[in-house]
């Protein structure tokens, strides 16, 4: 009996081993005939899923279209004429500039999605810029405002007190320096910055040495334009 179970056993073994010998051969045969199919359908599937996520995107694309982006631009600037950069989210379209209200100048999309608009003409004063993308017969909405001011005249600036060779003497040794300038100017006596307030008036504390006392008042705006004055006071304890 015991033979007998041994020669099954053995039968069971040999049935199973031969099995997985087989299927092994059919796996090498089918990856070595096929494997390239079984590669380009996996291809196909991720060209499907792609072409789904396009789809998104075109879907994206196709509903309101977003403004342009323009390059930071200085506060302030000396020249009549800046050229105005930025870029587009689209490879395509036309780039419209609007100054102060009114359309000024167009310009295509490079294949880099960039604009460069040359030469653009500033008037005194603030400017705002806007900027819209036209794309066959759409057009997006508005940008925000871009807001840059040309400043061609140099600062205003009035020295209300000391005058110039005013002589001081013992409890005057020290004094304020007062006077008026523009908006957002910044203002320095003898390199040390004064205070200005709301009302673009300046005042700077400044302590007399005995005998002869120069007073440099220098006020820069925001183009980088500076006027200078300078006055001689005197002083004896």
């Amino acid at each position: 009996m015991d033979s007998r179970l041994k020669r099954r056993s053995l039968k069971q073994s040999k049935k199973q081993l031969y099995g997985y010998l087989i299927g092994i051969v059919l796996l090498i045969f089918i990856t070595l005939n096929f494997g390239p199919y079984l590669i380009g359908a996996v291809g196909s599937a991720i060209d499907l899923i792609s072409g789904k996520s396009k789809q998104i995107t075109n879907i994206k694309i196709d509903g309101s279209l977003e403004p342009p982006l323009l390059d930071p631009l200085p506060q302030a600037t000396p020249s009549e004429f800046i050229n105005v950069t930025g870029r587009s989210f689209y490879p395509e379209g036309e780039v419209e500039l609007f100054v102060n209200g009114s359309k000024y100048k167009s310009a295509r999309i490079d294949e880099s999605l960039d604009f460069n608009i040359k030469d653009v003409k500033l008037e005194p004063g603030e400017n705002i810029f806007k900027l819209r993308i036209i794309i066959g017969t759409r057009e997006s909405d508005f940008s925000k405002d871009y807001k840059i001011s040309y400043l061609k005249d140099k600062p205003k600036l009035e020295v209300d007190f000391p005058q110039d060779g005013a002589a001081f003497s013992r409890a005057d040794q020290e004094i304020s320096v007062r006077g008026k300038t523009d908006p957002e100017n910044t203002v320095k006596v003898n390199d040390f910055i004064a205070i200005v307030d709301s009302e673009d008036n300046f005042s700077y504390i400044l302590k007399l040495k005995e005998g002869e006392n120069k007073v440099k008042v220098v006020v820069t705006n925001l183009a980088g334009k500076a006027t200078e004055k300078e006055i001689t006071v005197s002083y004896s304890p």
